[in-house]
């Protein structure tokens, strides 16, 4: 087999894997009703034990409708990922057209991310100063159990 051969079937190979990854962290999002990355915990166990007022789970509401309507609005590009399938089976590999495809994807995540960030921001801003100080407790100690769980 030749090199470029052995570049083209392990780039395939990587592409595949990705979006077999992505595709299922998707799927499993789904499944539970909310987008969860590895090592974050959902909203609602973050808040839940801080003797939330009415008007701020209301608050919090406005805040997660919101960031859901505007995750929707941004959802991964199906078409994006029905390009990168098409590149699987040509009969070519095009290298520029799934770096860009792969590009676009980081940024999506990114920018999912950030969103992520922001409304955790947003949402800590609702919390009186105790609240917080009660939730960085919470957040020091799932802190300290998944250092524990973790091999050295």
């Amino acid at each position: 087999m030749k090199l470029s051969q052995l570049i083209i079937a392990l780039g395939l190979v990587v592409t595949i894997g990705v979006t077999g990854a992505v595709m299922a962290q998707d799927t499993m999002a789904e499944q539970h009703g909310e987008h969860q990355h590895a090592g974050h915990i959902s909203v609602k166990r973050m808040l839940a034990g801080l003797d939330l007022t009415d008007s701020q789970q209301q608050q919090i509401r406005q805040l997660l409708q919101q960031h859901r309507t505007e995750q929707q609005a941004t959802q991964a590009d199906k078409a994006a990922r029905q390009q990168l399938h098409a590149l699987l089976e040509a009969e070519y590999f095009d290298e520029a057209t799934a770096r860009q495809l792969l590009q676009q994807q980081q940024q999506q995540h990114l920018e999912r991310h950030l969103s992520a960030l922001k409304l955790q921001h947003q949402i800590r801003q609702i919390l009186t100063a105790e609240q917080r100080a009660k939730l960085a407790e919470k957040r020091q100690k799932w802190q300290h159990k998944r250092q524990q769980r973790q091999p050295s």
